[in-house]
């Protein structure tokens, strides 16, 4: 018997019936596969789980670090090096000692911080240094005496002014003349500086017999004078009144 031969229409509609087939053979094994795949978790899920175990490691740590004696050293904590700045600086000038001002931020002419013993090395900088060198950073307590020396910071009887007396140079009057021999040369350009300042803005009302005095002291050192400049500058205002 003789097979019989397809017309155009079925074998169109066969053609669409096997693509339609094929289609859904492919959608059944994607989603098979996918069905086989693990979940994938979402970035919610997955930072609430970091934040959990982090929690957990922490919980660990706390109760390892409560069965673990505590050893409190005193020494390293408790002892400080006391320092106190005086310098002749702007009012608004600021010092900042140790990295970024670790250690202390001092605003104008004096101040005064307290530093770790323990952290003194890593503190003396070469600018600290040379504030320590030149006496406008003075340690007034906490070190014993081969330390001084061996900072270089071992002062004589009077050679620094006190806080007192740094704070009232000009105020003191005649007794100036008995602290400033005995001063470091730093120091004595401090009390030459306070005097010009005074001075210059006419606030205080200087003696001359104690300028003429203190210039004289300090020809030791500068054979024209710190305070010849005062000295002249009082020499011009009476020829002017006159």
């Amino acid at each position: 018997m003789a097979k019989k031969q397809m017309t155009e229409e079925e074998k169109a509609a066969f053609a669409e019936k096997m693509a339609q087939s094929r289609a859904k053979k492919k959608q059944e094994e994607e989603a098979k596969k996918q069905a086989e795949q693990p979940k994938q978790k979402s970035e919610l899920e997955l930072l609430r789980e970091q934040n959990e175990l982090l929690m957990k490691q922490l919980s660990q740590l706390q109760e390892k670090m409560a069965m673990q004696p505590q050893v409190v050293r005193l020494a390293e904590s408790s002892e400080k090096v006391h320092f106190l700045w005086q310098a002749e600086v702007a009012d608004d000038n600021i010092v900042y000692l140790g990295d970024r001002g670790q250690y202390g931020r001092i605003v104008g002419k004096t101040g005064e911080v307290f530093v770790p013993k323990n952290e003194l090395t890593n503190m003396l900088d070469e600018k600290t240094r040379w504030y320590l060198d030149n006496r406008w950073l003075i340690v007034v307590d906490g070190l014993t005496d081969e330390e001084r020396e061996a900072y270089n910071v071992k002062y004589s009887e009077g050679e620094t002014l006190g806080k007192k007396q740094f704070a009232k140079i000009v105020e003191m009057g005649d007794k100036i003349l008995e602290i400033y021999p005995k001063l470091c040369r730093e120091h004595q350009i401090m009390v030459a500086k306070r005097f010009m300042e005074a001075n210059e803005s006419g606030k205080k009302k200087l003696s001359r017999e104690l300028v003429v005095a203190l210039n004289n002291l300090s020809k030791k050192a500068n054979k024209k004078g710190d305070f010849t400049s005062i000295i002249e500058s009082m020499n011009s205002k009476e020829l002017e009144e006159e």
